[in-house]
């Protein structure tokens, strides 16, 4: 008996039934479900079919199309599932109701006041400066039809996350009318603390503090029932698009601006998030590099404009726009000072046009002399690469600096893997030698910057809520190139052989290449 049991509960025996049970269930779908699979096939040759054609036919980047027919052609039907809940860039249709509702009202404020009339005679005095500048401003404010041209007032470039951080307190320690907040990630700790006690005071005065973060950006940085504490406190605090267990494309359209702005007169804007890395005061990846600008006179309705938009977007309610924006002037210019054009980028159809991608392959095109750029990702897609190789090769000085310690590993690979196609041009790479550098930024030609929360990188410049400051012909110019030239000497210059990748590194980089739109 025993010898029995033994034999009937032996691996091969065991093998030899789960390969019979395999032969009986193949057996009945082949036999039973012979017309149902017939019929399967024939759904799924329509759905890919119809996804294919409608993905052909779309007005988008080539490098979307091509990952999104792979994923559709490998994967039958649920490729094509995929592609219809991820692939889109666009609003929900209450989302876009509202904010077509709103900026509709704005433009009227807008008209009302003579805003838009002033920007474009603006636009003449930038023309006869410079043609290329006027050109790329043209372009970036048909892209953003809210953006306006302003005469820059009062302009200052701080270099790092803690000059950054200290001025937002003094501007913040002085408000008397509202203080209002918007970051992509908001984390309990030093840097917190000390702006709450700010917010807190101010709204006790009176002041009207709003404070609205990205919910994805904070996940798990903030204590539970956030938002309600602060409300308690006065502080009008919510969270952007929370995140729930349901499969939708609006998940990709995260708030990842950065701003802060002070009574109307004063904002800010760059790389900085609120939280102890970007102020070091929490070590992850080495030092970590950041910077931004402040922004004050007309141009701050600019801001205030952006603001509005996504945290009245969160109550579904319209904020008393003329009470809020700083009033229109006839001058408001110093001296040395030039031209800004404060505006911001996301999904359609509140941006019909990749507005981020566009003022960079713009901006790149018309560099004459050099144009230095800053940036934590490099994963650039064909146009901005060509772009770049092309700035090179009629002789532009070309320099980028990138991370020497990355955030991600992947990431590092995907940006180190746009090296060799780059240097081969003649673009430099430098590598942030003390660890992580994050703040975006661009100079080019002492004649114009960006300052911006755009990175090089496909959900940047394609799904995600962005803004920046583009200026021209302004004094503070020269120091942002002389920030630049400060940070590539603590940088260490890539030459062909260390942008080399490893066998490893190489397979893994073809692999994410190919889905990198989708990252």
């Amino acid at each position: 008996m025993k010898r029995i049991l033994k034999v009937l509960f032996s691996r091969y025996m065991l093998c030899a039934v789960f390969i019979l049970a395999e032969v009986l269930l193949l057996s009945y779908l082949v036999f039973y479900a012979y017309t149902y699979s017939l019929i399967f096939v024939l759904l799924s040759a329509i759905v890919n079919f119809s996804v294919l054609i409608s993905l052909i036919n779309r007005d988008t980047n080539p490098e979307f199309k091509l990952t999104w027919l792979s994923v559709v052609t490998f994967i039958p039907v649920l490729g094509g599932i995929l592609y219809l809940i991820f692939y889109s860039r666009k609003l929900r249709r209450g989302e876009a109701k509202f904010l077509e509702d709103m900026y509709s009202a704005i433009l009227e404020n807008e008209q009302s006041c003579g805003e838009h009339e002033r920007s474009l005679s603006r636009l003449a005095e930038l023309s006869a400066i410079s043609r290329p500048d006027a050109g790329c401003a043209l372009a970036l404010m048909r892209d953003d039809a809210l953006s306006c041209l302003y005469h820059s007032s009062g302009l200052e470039y701080y270099p790092s996350g803690e000059e950054l951080y200290s001025a937002m307190l003094a501007e913040m320690e002085s408000a008397e009318k509202y203080i209002f907040l918007e970051y992509f990630i908001l984390s309990s700790g030093v840097m917190w603390r000390k702006i709450e006690d700010v917010l807190v005071r101010k709204a006790e005065e009176g002041v009207d503090v709003r404070l609205l973060y990205d919910d994805f950006g904070s996940i798990g940085k903030l204590p539970k029932r956030f938002c309600r504490d602060m409300r308690q406190k006065g502080i009008k605090c919510y969270a952007f698009s929370r995140i729930t267990p349901t499969l939708s494309s609006s998940h990709n359209n995260r708030d990842h601006r950065k701003i802060c702005i002070v009574d109307g007169r004063t904002a800010f804007t760059g790389g900085m998030n609120i939280a102890d890395e970007y102020i070091n005061e929490h070590i992850r990846f080495g030092h970590w590099k950041d910077g931004g600008i402040k922004v004050e006179g007309e141009a701050v309705r600019g801001f205030v404009r952006l603001f509005l938009a996504l945290y009245d977007l969160t109550q579904r309610k319209m904020s008393d726009y003329k009470s809020l924006l700083p009033p229109v002037s006839e001058v408001d210019v110093k001296s040395d000072g030039g031209f800004v054009i404060p505006f911001g980028s996301g999904p359609a159809p509140t941006y019909p046009e990749p507005v981020g991608k566009n003022l960079l392959v713009n901006v790149i095109s018309s560099s004459d002399s050099y144009l230095y750029i800053t940036t934590p990702y490099l994963i650039i897609d064909y146009d901005i690469t060509e772009a770049l190789r092309n700035a090179a090769k009629r002789g532009v000085d070309v320099r980028i600096i990138t991370p020497g310690i990355a955030d991600k590993r992947l990431i590092k690979i995907m940006t180190k893997s746009a090296y060799p196609y780059l240097i081969k041009a003649g673009v430099r790479i430098f590598e942030y030698t003390p660890g992580f550098i994050h703040e975006k930024m661009l100079v080019s030609d002492d004649r114009c910057a960006l300052v911006s929360t755009i990175n090089m990188d496909y959900r940047s410049l394609v799904h995600h809520f962005e803004d920046g400051v583009m200026i021209y012909g302004d004094r503070v110019i020269p120091r942002m190139r002389d920030s630049f030239l400060k940070t590539e000497g603590a940088s260490s210059e890539i030459t062909p052989r260390d942008a080399h990748l490893g066998f490893a590194e190489r397979i893994c980089r073809d692999l994410i290449r190919v889905f990198a739109p989708l990252l």
